[in-house]
């Protein structure tokens, strides 16, 4: 990190480009958009964004991670509401609050995104379905009202489904795309829960 910056300047700096990445996304998406261009619309040099991301593969990491951790935010508020667990129903608002465009910048990446994301987040897990049941299987240590005999990788198919859905949004009838996921939510929500 260049030493003219004040611990100040380096978060605003990191911050700017946090934002200025998701803009990028939705405008140029993540094949199209160079690292030259993210720094001239964060107004740095080039040279410089490389003092924060070693490669535009990692700034891309670092934007997921980011929406991550804010939605790990919103969860940990619900669960201390809830003395550490969430009935169903909060965590299936939870989860559809996660899958909206503005909390989850994956929702928004076309299909030639998706091709370039695997291509160069492979070996960090993103995909790996190994990785994808243990997270899932964390959160729903969570919540109280699952089905015994559920099948996470179900869930996990459905959530797969909801991103094949954006990869191809300008396919469907877009006044009625957001009501087509909720449904998705509430077919995840009658396969979990637990029998009465």
């Amino acid at each position: 990190m260049p030493a003219n910056f004040t611990e100040e300047q380096k978060r605003e700096i990191r911050e700017k480009l946090i934002a200025t990445g998701y803009g990028l996304i939705r405008e140029l998406g993540l094949k199209k958009m160079k690292v030259s261009i993210i720094a001239e619309r964060a107004n740095i040099a080039t040279g410089t964004f490389y003092h924060f991301f070693d490669s535009k593969e990692a700034y891309i990491a670092a934007l997921i991670a980011e929406q991550d951790r804010a939605q790990g935010e919103r969860l940990q508020v619900l669960l201390t509401k809830g003395n550490g667990k969430l009935t169903l129903e909060q965590a299936i608002r939870w989860f559809r609050d996660s899958f909206r465009t503005e909390n989850n910048i994956l929702m928004e990446l076309t299909l030639d995104d998706w091709v370039w994301l695997k291509s160069h987040r492979t070996k960090m897990g993103m995909f790996n379905e190994t990785q994808a049941m243990q997270e899932a299987m964390q959160y729903l240590a969570y919540v109280d009202g699952i089905r015994p005999d559920l099948d996470i990788r179900v869930i996990i198919n459905f959530f797969k489904t909801i991103y094949s859905m954006a990869q191809n949004r300008e396919t469907f009838i877009q006044d009625v795309f957001e009501t087509n996921i909720d449904m998705i939510f509430a077919c995840i929500y009658h396969y979990a829960a637990a029998p009465k």
